[in-house]
């Protein structure tokens, strides 16, 4: 089913509560379960693709799902390239922040073909999603790229992807004007239209999300996280994402949403 149009003057009175499921496209993450979770009830969720897996079974199995969805998609993980733990299939495998900038401007560059060959596979995913859908697209998790380089990734976004909305979520600079902006963890200042994920940010009660709610009230995405929705375990050590256990129960996935902000 064709994936809705979003006006970004529409959008900026919506509000809608998800999940920040970034290791969804790793091959052990439990299906069954994460929709079993989210019962008849709209789907509002985000994912990171390539670095987990590129087949994706279970956000597949989600766009399949009748009822409607919200979601929200980082298409490469620029964090890996700033710890230098990228693994091969990731977009800025290789690269520095330098070199990735330079990269993003030459068509022909491994860096764009790789992100060429990701939005096309979000592409098709979401042309077989099932049910009403409204989409968000951030080219670059928590990006250190600059912004003449995260311009050229947004552009390529709308151009294949001009039913969805995209998002700049830069690490440390502040967002493009005119494009909705994303932030993580402790930055909370945002303006509308905005998108604010807990993502590295560990809330220990209700009172301190509801205080964080407060906070980010003007945006009309806001998603939940723990350090399970990464597939990390308690261990410390680092596993490339793809070779990542993910051991989720039902109960955190049905207390993960259900989560209250306000």
């Amino acid at each position: 089913m064709r994936v809705l149009i979003v006006l970004l003057a529409m959008i900026a009175t919506a509000q809608a509560q998800g999940v920040s499921y970034i290791g969804m496209c790793n091959p052990t993450w439990d299906c069954d379960k994460t929709l079993q979770a989210w019962g008849g009830k709209p789907i509002v969720f985000g994912w990171l693709e390539q670095s987990f897996g590129n087949r994706c079974r279970c956000v597949e199995q989600a766009l399949q799902a009748p009822q409607a969805k919200t979601l929200r998609v980082h298409l490469i993980n620029s964090p890996c390239m700033r710890n230098l733990r990228c693994g091969r299939r990731d977009a800025l495998y290789g690269f520095t922040t330098k070199s990735a900038n330079r990269a993003v401007h030459n068509s022909r560059s491994r860096l764009r073909k790789v992100f060429q060959r990701t939005v096309m596979r979000v592409r098709h995913r979401l042309t077989r999603a099932n049910g009403q859908v409204v989409c968000y697209v951030s080219p670059c998790l928590e990006c250190d790229l600059n912004d003449a380089a995260r311009k050229v990734l947004l552009a390529i976004v709308s151009r294949y992807l001009p039913d969805c909305v995209p998002v700049d979520n830069p690490l440390r600079a502040s967002c493009l004007s005119g494009y909705t902006c994303e932030k993580h963890g402790p930055d909370t200042d945002l303006h509308k239209p905005c998108i604010y994920d807990l993502d590295g940010t560990t809330v220990t009660s209700e009172t301190e999300l509801r205080a964080i709610g407060r906070q980010v009230r003007q945006c009309h995405l806001k998603f939940y996280w723990e350090a399970w929705m990464n597939c990390n375990d308690d261990s410390g050590r680092f596993v490339l994402p793809s070779l990542r256990q993910c051991n989720s129960s039902l109960t955190q996935m049905k207390e993960a949403g259900s989560k209250k902000w306000n």
